[in-house]
């Protein structure tokens, strides 16, 4: 797997074309039934921003993504905003900063079980106590390429596997991205 993809300019526009319409509302709105309004949010991988402005309505939020290209392109495209942006990689997720929660949609599908581990294992350090995290994954078994990237698809087995003890799993469920019940997502509360 090569997050490195996604530092090239081309392939942050082709996968802003690619990406349908649909948006992470769904899960936005199911992150707003457990997490009260005004608390901070850390967005993993915010891509071209839809799923952090619908985040923004509600909470303070600062996005993150690997590729500076993507950031670029948010502030480029969103110039009256005074959005808080990082740099982060989210398997390590370097920084000094805690959030009441963390969300990505489709973002930790990149991750094989040990950098997932590694990842959660952070994110739990960066939360504030009892804070949660809610992240969305393609829905299966296995993992495959898609051009230079590895994707990686998860259950609720893999996830419950991967999350406790360390965690509280609040909700776990199917939705849609690009047809009925194709992901998975969860919300948990850290330990």
């Amino acid at each position: 797997m090569s997050l490195s993809f996604y530092e090239d300019p081309k392939n942050v526009e082709q996968y802003t074309a690619f990406t349908p319409a649909h948006d992470g509302a769904e899960l936005v709105d199911a992150l707003r039934d457990v997490l009260p309004a005004g608390s901070t949010v850390l967005e993993i991988g915010m891509g071209p921003g839809k799923d952090f402005d619908l985040l923004a309505e509600t909470y303070t939020v600062t996005g993150s993504d690997f590729s500076q290209a993507f950031l670029d392109r948010y502030r480029k495209t969103h110039e009256d905003a005074d959005a808080d942006l990082l740099q982060l990689d989210s398997r390590t997720l370097e920084t000094d900063r805690t959030f009441d929660a963390i969300f990505s949609n489709k973002v930790l599908v990149h991750l094989d079980d040990a950098e997932l581990q590694q990842s959660f294992a952070r994110q739990r350090e960066v939360l504030s106590p009892g804070g949660l995290v809610m992240h969305s994954f393609w829905y299966g078994q296995g993992g495959g390429e898609f051009g230079e990237l590895t994707l990686i698809r998860r259950n609720e087995g893999s996830l419950r596997s991967l999350l406790e003890p360390d965690w509280e799993i609040i909700a776990l469920g199917r939705h849609a991205k690009m047809s009925d019940g194709d992901s998975l997502y969860v919300i948990a509360k850290r330990i």
